[in-house]
C-alpha cells in the first residue's frame, strides 16, 4: 500500500525541482507559484546507501536548521524592537523631564523687574522750609510728596517720610513738628497722616466757595492780561468750575480798555482761546501807547476842542477822526462804543486806529 501524502513547506527550493523517493511517482513542483511540494512516500526506512533519498533528507534537515534560525532571528528581532521601544519611552519621559523645569525661566522675569529699582535715584534739591504760611501749606506737601516718589529707595518706610517733612520745619511750625514728634501723635505714623494734620492746621488757602467768591470779584483793573490771566486761573483751578462759567467770568473781569478792542474781534469759544486772544489785544494796546503821541488839530476846530472827550484813550485827547467830518454828538459816540463799530466811519471789524476810511496823518 502507498504512503500517506505529507506536505513539506520548502521557501528555499528552485523554481522548478524533481523530487523522488523510492517506489514513488516523480512529482515536479513549480515553487513559483506554489510554496510547498507534495512528497509520496512510505513510512521512513533507512536510506540505503547511494540512493537520492539521502540528499532529500539532508536537504530537508537544512531546510528545518534554516528556518529555526530564522524564527530565532525573528525572536530576536522582536526582542530588540521591544528593547528600542523601552529605551524610546524613558528617553521621552527624560526630555519631558528636563524641559518642565526649564520652563521657569520665571526667575529671568524678576530680574528685569528689580534691575530699574537699583538704578541710581535722580538728585533733586531739598523743598524750602516751611515756616507755617497759610497760603504755602499745601505747595509744600506736594513737593515733598514729589520728592518722595523720584527717590523711593532713598525713603522707603512711612517714619523716614515723616522724619524728612519734620526737618523741613522752622518757625511756629517747627514748634508745632516737635511736639507732635515727641508726643509721639497719632499723624506721626504716616506721611499722609501727617499732611492732613498740617493742611488741618496751617493751611488757609483760598478752595471750594471762597475761591469761588473771589473769583467773581476779580477784575483786572490795573493789572496786565497776563497777571490777571494767571490769578484768575489759580482760582478757577481751586473752585472747579466749569470752562463755560470761566470764559464768561474771565471775559466780564477784563478792562474797559480791552474789552473795547476785544468785542471788535471774533471771539474764541474755548477759555484758552480767550485768554490768548486777550494777551494778544493787550500788548497791541501797550505798543500804540507807547509810540503814539497827541495830533494837534487845526486852529478852526481848536475852539471847540475843549468840549470834546477822549474817544479810545488819553492818547486821542482831540479826536482826529472828526476832522472834516461832522461832529458826533455824545449819544451817537455812545451808541457806537456800546456796539463796538469804529468812531470814525461807524463801519464794524476795525476800530479807530485801523479805520481803512480815515485819512493817514501828515
Amino acid at each position: 500500500p502507498k504512503s500517506p501524502t505529507r506536505l513539506v513547506p520548502l521557501p528555499f527550493l528552485p523554481p522548478a525541482t524533481t523530487l523522488r523517493t523510492p517506489d514513488a511517482p516523480t512529482t515536479t513542483t513549480d515553487c513559483s507559484s506554489q510554496a510547498c511540494v507534495t512528497l509520496s512516500c512510505c513510512i521512513y526506512s533507512p536510506p540505503l546507501p547511494g540512493s537520492s533519498s539521502t540528499s532529500l533528507s539532508e536537504f530537508i534537515h537544512h531546510s528545518v536548521n534554516r528556518m529555526d534560525q530564522q524564527q530565532e532571528s525573528i525572536v530576536n528581532t522582536g526582542c530588540a524592537v521591544q528593547a528600542l521601544v523601552t529605551q524610546v519611552s524613558e528617553l521621552t519621559q527624560q526630555i519631558q523631564q528636563l524641559t518642565i523645569p526649564a520652563a521657569p525661566p520665571a526667575p529671568s522675569v524678576p530680574r528685569a523687574s528689580t534691575e530699574p529699582s537699583y538704578r541710581p535715584e535722580p538728585r533733586l534739591p531739598v523743598p524750602e522750609n516751611y515756616s507755617g504760611e497759610p497760603n504755602y501749606c499745601r505747595t509744600f506737601i506736594t513737593k515733598c510728596s514729589m520728592h518722595f516718589s523720584l527717590q523711593p529707595r532713598t525713603f522707603e518706610t512711612e517714619e523716614s517720610k515723616v522724619a524728612f517733612v519734620l526737618t523741613l520745619l522752622s518757625g511756629r511750625a517747627a514748634l508745632w513738628g516737635t511736639a507732635v514728634w515727641e508726643n509721639r501723635d497719632p499723624c506721626c505714623a504716616s506721611f499722609h497722616s501727617l499732611s492732613e494734620e498740617m493742611k488741618r492746621v496751617f493751611d488757609r488757602a483760598t478752595a471750594g466757595k471762597e475761591a469761588a467768591r473771589e473769583l467773581t470779584e476779580l477784575k483786572q483793573g490795573n493789572l496786565s492780561v497776563a497777571d490777571y490771566s494767571i490769578r484768575f486761573r489759580t482760582l478757577a483751578a481751586a473752585c472747579k468750575w466749569n470752562e463755560e462759567a470761566q470764559w464768561d467770568m474771565f471775559l466780564h473781569g477784563l478792562a474797559d480798555r480791552v474789552h473795547k478792542e476785544i468785542y471788535l474781534l471774533e471771539l474764541p469759544t474755548s477759555l484758552n482761546g480767550l485768554i490768548d486772544l486777550a494777551l494778544r489785544v493787550d500788548a497791541r494796546i501797550e505798543r500804540l501807547g507807547a509810540h503814539a503821541c497827541p495830533t494837534r488839530l487845526p486852529s478852526t476846530l481848536e475852539s471847540g476842542s475843549s468840549s470834546r472827550e477822549n474817544t479810545v484813550g488819553p492818547v486821542f485827547d482831540h479826536e482826529p477822526m472828526q476832522v472834516g467830518r461832522a461832529r458826533l454828538t455824545r449819544e451817537e459816540r455812545e451808541r457806537r462804543r456800546s456796539r463796538g463799530l469804529c468812531l470814525y466811519c461807524g463801519g464794524s471789524g476795525h476800530f479807530l486806529l485801523s479805520c481803512p476810511v480815515k485819512e493817514p496823518a501828515r
